[in-house]
């Protein structure tokens, strides 16, 4: 009895994947050099894994036996997407990308960009703080010398069981503000944007930010309009809570959307205004619980302004 002709895929060849729990999933085969080490180490733990593959819309990686493989015939997959058979956005999303792999390297190419822009924007945050605390310093150091005989004086007239009763409320006040220092709280941001909930909405808020922040009357082109309603639409159905829209900054970007003045279209600014109204709700600090408006945070007073 013939056996079968096992078809062979290359590495750089586009196929489609089967990964146990979902559909057939386009994909690109990888040379294991090419794979990231840390990555690379999970193949020996996949029994019977022949091939790495690279999945489109998702970006990670799987191993696969050759039964999971299959072709990837690109007239066929035109046809099936015309005929709207891949059920769910992100399955479009990602035999899109397989098409045409162009899409792929912008999606990459503005995600580096904007990895650039975040380091820049953490540096100036850093150097801000700096000159604050800088300031902060000379003003305590000026006035530390008399602020420290006044203590001492008062302490002399205090009742001893009210000095430690003062000295208890002080160290229930330094807990209070080690559970809420910026510390801890860079520590929770840092862990926010390792989230794809993050990179989602702070990708969508770069791709706004060049099409409309700071763009004066007449700057922005009509061809642009179409773009500009298509973010605003992954905007409206992105999932948002108060450390998404205070992380991201993305209410400036929008605010600036709102005030831009739209050659005959309406739309836009109606549809930013209305996503500005539904953050409203989310503007509760929850560390603190109060409302936004009453933090210094820069960017929950953009949003409230509108």
């Amino acid at each position: 009895m013939r056996q079968q002709q096992r078809t062979e895929y290359p590495p750089g060849t586009t196929v489609f994947a089967k990964l146990k729990g979902y559909p057939w999933w386009p994909a690109r085969i990888e040379a294991d050099h090419a794979v990231p080490p840390k990555v690379l180490k999970q193949k020996s733990k996949a029994k019977g894994a022949l091939y790495t593959v690279f999945f489109y819309g998702s970006r990670d990686y799987g191993f696969f036996g050759p039964d999971a493989i299959r072709p990837f015939d690109s007239v066929s997959v035109e046809n099936d997407l015309k005929a709207k058979k891949f059920k769910t956005k992100d399955l479009e999303m990602a035999v899109r990308q397989a098409l045409d792999p162009e899409l792929l390297a912008q999606i990459e190419r503005e995600e580096a960009e904007d990895e650039e822009e975040e380091e820049e924007e953490e540096e100036e945050e850093k150097v801000g703080k700096n000159k604050a605390k800088n300031n902060t310093k000379k003003t305590a150091n000026g006035k530390r010398k008399s602020t420290s005989r006044k203590m001492a004086v008062g302490d002399e007239d205090e009742p001893i069981d009210d000095r430690k009763r003062r000295r208890k409320s002080m160290s229930f006040e330094k807990e209070d503000d080690a559970r809420s220092s910026p510390v801890a709280q860079q520590t929770d941001k840092d862990e926010l944007k390792k989230t794809p909930e993050y990179k989602r909405v702070y990708h969508i808020r770069h791709r706004l930010q060049r099409l409309v922040y700071n763009k004066k009357e007449g700057e922005i082109p009509k061809d642009d309009y179409p773009k500009i309603l298509q973010v605003i639409k992954e905007i409206e159905e992105a999932p948002m809570t108060y450390n998404l829209l205070k992380d991201t900054k993305i209410g400036k970007v929008v605010k600036a959307a709102c005030s831009y003045p739209f050659e005959d279209d309406s739309m836009i600014k109606e549809r930013c205004q209305q996503i500005m109204r539904s953050w409203k709700s989310l503007l509760i600090d929850p560390q603190t619980g109060l409302p936004a408006s009453a933090t210094k945070s820069s960017e929950d007073s953009t949003i409230q302004q509108t």
